[in-house]
C-alpha cells in the first residue's frame, strides 16, 4: 500500500514540474519566440559589434562610455547581458564603449598645416588653445613649428595645446576683397592667390541665396588682413541640399595631379566608415548624401591627405 502510494506521489510531482517547465515554455514563447545567440563582443570594434548583433537582429544601446588603458577607443569594453549564450529574441543588449586612456599623447604635427593639425588634434582627443604666430622666412605660411605640450608628451584628455605657427618671410598687409556672392570655389581660389588662407567653410539654409554662393564672411570686405590668415565663408546650400534626415556633401576636386584617389570618411557618435572610395579627375564634382544623425563629422582625403572636413 505505501509503495503504490508512492508512486503516485511520484507521479504527480513529475507531471506538476512538467507542467510547469511547458508553462514557463510558452510564457517564454508568447514573450519573444525562439531564442538567439548572444557572442561575446568585449574588445570589438564598435562597427563590428554593431554588425554582429544586426546580423542577428538583437537591438542594442550604449549604457557607458568609459575610460580604460586596456580596451582602444571606440571599442566594446562591456556588455549586458554576457556573451556566450542564448537570450531572448528581441531583448536589447546593452554596450560600455571605451573612450581610451585618459591620457593621451601629443600627436606628431610640427610641419603640417595648421587645418590638417588642428584636425590631428581633435582626432587625439585634445583641443586647440592658443594659436601663436611668428615670421619665418624660412617655413610656408601657416606651416606648424612648434606645440606645446611638446611632441609625444602626455596630456590629460580633453586638455588644449598651444601652436606655434608661421606666418612667412615678410608681413605682407591685404585689403579683404569681397566675397559674398560669390560661387565658392571661385572665391577661395582667389583668396589663396592672394596669400591668405581657407578657414572653415559652413553650408547652412540662407533664403532667397543661390545655391553655393557665399553669403557671409569672416574678416568683413575692406579690413586689413596679413599674408596667411584664415578666412572663414558661409555657403548657402540651396533648397535640394536637405532631404528629410539627410544633407548634401558637395566638394570640388582641385587642379593639379589628373587623377587622384578620394575617400569620404563620416564620423557619428563615434562611429567612423567611408561612404566614398575611388579615384577621381581634376576638377570632378562630387555629391553625397549624409545621413544625420546627431552631430556628424565629413572628411575628404586625397591620396590619404586631409583636404576639408565638414560638420552638419
Amino acid at each position: 500500500m505505501i509503495r503504490v502510494l508512492f508512486r503516485g506521489l511520484a507521479w504527480t510531482a513529475f507531471f506538476l514540474v512538467l507542467g510547469g517547465t511547458a508553462a514557463l515554455g510558452a510564457i517564454y514563447l508568447w514573450r519573444g519566440g525562439e531564442g538567439v545567440y548572444l557572442p561575446q563582443l568585449a574588445g570589438q570594434d564598435i562597427i563590428r559589434g554593431l554588425e554582429i548583433l544586426s546580423e542577428r537582429g538583437i537591438p542594442l544601446r550604449v549604457s557607458e562610455w568609459a575610460f580604460t588603458d586596456e580596451v582602444p577607443q571606440n571599442h566594446i569594453l562591456g556588455q549586458s547581458p554576457s556573451g556566450g549564450r542564448k537570450i531572448r529574441k528581441g531583448r536589447t543588449v546593452s554596450l560600455i564603449i571605451s573612450r581610451g586612456p585618459r591620457d593621451v599623447k601629443v600627436p606628431l604635427i610640427v610641419g603640417e598645416d595648421l587645418s590638417r593639425a588642428e584636425t590631428l588634434v581633435r582626432l587625439n582627443g585634445l583641443r586647440v588653445g592658443h594659436i601663436e604666430r611668428v615670421f619665418d622666412k624660412g617655413r610656408r605660411v601657416d606651416e606648424v613649428i612648434g606645440v606645446w605640450p611638446t611632441v609625444g608628451g602626455n596630456t590629460r584628455r580633453g586638455d588644449k595645446v598651444i601652436l606655434l605657427v608661421s606666418q612667412g618671410g615678410n608681413e605682407r598687409a591685404y585689403a579683404m576683397p569681397a566675397l559674398i556672392g560669390e560661387p565658392v570655389n571661385k572665391a577661395l581660389d582667389r583668396v589663396r592667390k592672394i596669400g591668405l588662407t581657407v578657414g572653415r567653410v559652413r553650408y547652412l539654409d540662407r533664403e532667397g541665396a543661390l545655391r553655393g554662393t557665399i553669403v557671409s564672411q569672416i574678416p568683413q570686405a575692406g579690413y586689413r588682413v596679413l599674408a596667411g590668415q584664415r578666412v572663414h565663408v558661409d555657403v548657402a546650400r540651396g533648397s535640394q541640399a536637405l532631404v528629410g534626415n539627410f544633407s548634401v556633401l558637395r566638394y570640388r576636386v582641385p587642379s593639379g595631379r589628373p587623377l587622384r584617389r578620394i575617400r569620404v570618411e563620416l564620423e557619428s557618435k563615434g562611429e567612423k566608415k567611408d561612404v566614398l572610395s575611388r579615384k577621381v579627375r581634376a576638377g570632378e564634382e562630387i555629391h553625397i548624401l549624409i545621413p544625420l544623425k546627431g552631430r556628424t563629422w565629413a572628411r575628404v582625403y586625397l591620396d590619404n591627405e586631409l583636404t576639408q572636413e565638414q560638420d552638419y
